[in-house]
Formats: structure tokens, C-alpha cells, sequence
């Protein structure tokens, strides 16, 4: 996997490596995640590291003198101080999970799915300074986004744990197959499974004469490819084979779907131009559809489920680990 060091210093990924465990709050204290409190110098210091990065008219969105700008400095520092709690919160979790691994008596492989090493990182430097063209043109990089080689893997370590949380979490949480059924029925994905060839054209009166050569009795598959722009027709003469619902947009799928196997379409219009649609099947059943099919909308709707369980878990994993809100810059405007 390739890393690109503009990539890692552009994003906006914020280092908890600097955060530090207090036995009373800060007077600044916005947030308190197990015994840290993040601060609001800590967010302040993120965000002025953040906006020199940016370009000029950037920075002009930020401006202190204009209500945009009042608005978008608040938000920007919210969504920082959102970001270094997660990661908090996120490596106290992680550190949680290795530790009960180790009780458990699981293998070495599995706790180092939850951990990154020193080693992982400096490997990922390592690889960075290669791509980049050695190690004067990585300090001159980091110069240039005013950020030091700690700093960067502080950052990197950072998110290499949040990608491997997620990893953990896509893992244990996974949707079953009755959940995604479940999750199946009254979806935006809900419809049959549909096989058919198309003809398309720019002008609906040429859409018009395709459909009568074949009413008169010429092949559909000979017209496609005798007047058809999809740039496909000349390997699959307009067979679009078997797809299913968000797959084709809305208007070619609802136009197919009311249509009844064997016959040719009126002329229908979409972003793309007019088409002629001929249907040559139609499987109504989920568990009926095609392995491809049944993968398209699977894949959709394990995300759509995922994402629900990830906010509902992530709330108690908050709990777990100590979150405690403190105050907000949104709700402590000067």
C-alpha cells in the first residue's frame, strides 16, 4: 500500500500522542476521556496548525471579523475537539480489548490486530521517505506544513489504530444474513432482479425509428448495434445482463421493471438520453437473484447496518471508557 506524505499532513487527522492524564481538571477542560482531559489550549493549538496549512482562500473563510467566519472557526474547533475525543476514546478501547486478549490467552497475531508498534510506524516512515526522494525532501516536506517527524508519527500511529478499530469493529459486528433480509424488505435496494438489452440514442425521434425497425420484425441486437451510443454495444449488442435496483438510474430501472418479458419499451428518457429496453427476465425473490446481484445489494446494506450499529455501540463504548463532556465551543460562545 502506498502512503503519500502530503496525504498525511494534509488531512485532518489530529494527534492524541500529547494529551496527558491529570488527577484534577484543568480550568480549561473541555472533555475528559478515562483520566485525560483534553483542553482547550490543546484544540486551539490543534486548529492554528490546522489554518496555516490552509491556502489563502481558505483562510478567508476563517476570518474573526465576519459572522461566516465566527461560524466556521466555532465549527472547525468542534469538529477538532470531536476528533481528539474519538481518538481517545478510541485508543483506550483498543488498549481495553489487547488487555483482556492477553487473559484470554489469545495468540500474539490476533492482540497485534489491535496494537500498532513502533516498528509498524517507522516502517510507514520508512516507506514514506523512499516514495518522497529520500530524507532531505521529507524534512523539506515537513518544513513546508510546519510539522515535526514526531508530530507525523504521532498522526500516523493515530490512524492506524482508528483503521484497525474499525477492522475490529466491521469484524464482531458483522450483519447477519436474516439482518440484512430484514433490513432488505422496504429498502431503497427493495425490487426485482431485472435482465435486459437497451438501445440508446440522443433524440427521442431517433428512439422513435429503433423501436419501429424492430416492431417490423428486425433483430433488437442488430438495430443496438447499428444505432446505439453506449460505447459497450459493439461487444455486448446492448445486453446489459441482470441488475438490480439502484444499480441503473431510476428512470431506466422503474421503466424496465413494469415491463412485461419480451416486449420493447416507448422511448425512455434519462440523464444519459433516450433508451429502448427490451427485458428478457425478471426474478422477483431475493433469495432468488443472481450471486452478483445478491453481493450488490448485500454489500450496500451490511454499510447501511453497520453504520447503525457503530453509532448505537460507540455510544456505549463512551461510557466504557470514561467520556464525560465538559463544555462545548458551540455552547460557550465569547
Amino acid at each position: 500500500m502506498k502512503i503519500k506524505l502530503t496525504k498525511a499532513l494534509t488531512a485532518i487527522t489530529l494527534s492524541v500522542g500529547l494529551l496527558t492524564a491529570c488527577a484534577t481538571a484543568p480550568k480549561d477542560a473541555m472533555v475528559k476521556v478515562g483520566k485525560t482531559y483534553i483542553t482547550e489550549e490543546k484544540v486551539n493549538s490543534e486548529y492554528d496548525k490546522l489554518v496555516e496549512r490552509f491556502t489563502d482562500d481558505q483562510k478567508k473563510t476563517y476570518d474573526e471579523n465576519t459572522d461566516e467566519g465566527k461560524k466556521n472557526i466555532l465549527n472547525l474547533k468542534e469538529n477538532i475537539l470531536n476528533s481528539l475525543s474519538n481518538a481517545e476514546i478510541v485508543k483506550l478501547k483498543m488498549e481495553k480489548l489487547a488487555n483482556q486478549y492477553k487473559k484470554d490467552g489469545k495468540s500474539e497475531d490476533e492482540i497485534k490486530k489491535l496494537t500498532v508498534t513502533d516498528d509498524e510506524i517507522d516502517e510507514q516512515v520508512k516507506k514514506i521517505k523512499e516514495q518522497i526522494g529520500g530524507e532531505d525532501k521529507f524534512k523539506e516536506q515537513l518544513d513546508k506544513y510546519k510539522i515535526s517527524e514526531d508530530e507525523l508519527k504521532s498522526q500516523l500511529k493515530d490512524n492506524a489504530l482508528s483503521q484497525k478499530f474499525k477492522t475490529w469493529f466491521s469484524e464482531n459486528f458483522k450483519p447477519s444474513d436474516d439482518e440484512i433480509k430484514e433490513q432488505y424488505k422496504g429498502s431503497e435496494f427493495e425490487g426485482p432482479e431485472i435482465t435486459a438489452s437497451h438501445i440508446l440514442v440522443e433524440k427521442e425521434e431517433d428512439a422513435i425509428k429503433a423501436k419501429e425497425r424492430i416492431e417490423n420484425g428486425e433483430d433488437f441486437e442488430k438495430v443496438a448495434k447499428e444505432v446505439s451510443k453506449d460505447p459497450s454495444v459493439s461487444k455486448n449488442s446492448g445486453s446489459l445482463g441482470a441488475f438490480t435496483k439502484g444499480v441503473m438510474v431510476k428512470e431506466f430501472y422503474d421503466a424496465a421493471s413494469n415491463l412485461e418479458i419480451g416486449k420493447v419499451s416507448d422511448p425512455v428518457k434519462s440523464k444519459f438520453g433516450y433508451h429502448i429496453i427490451k427485458v428478457t427476465a425478471r426474478v422477483d425473490n431475493f433469495d432468488d437473484f443472481s450471486d452478483k446481484g445478491k453481493e450488490a445489494i448485500k454489500s450496500k446494506l451490511e454499510q447501511k447496518i453497520l453504520n447503525d450499529k457503530f453509532v448505537k455501540e460507540f455510544e456505549k463504548i463512551k461510557k466504557e471508557v470514561g467520556f464525560k463532556p465538559i463544555k462545548s465551543f458551540k455552547n460557550d460562545k465569547k
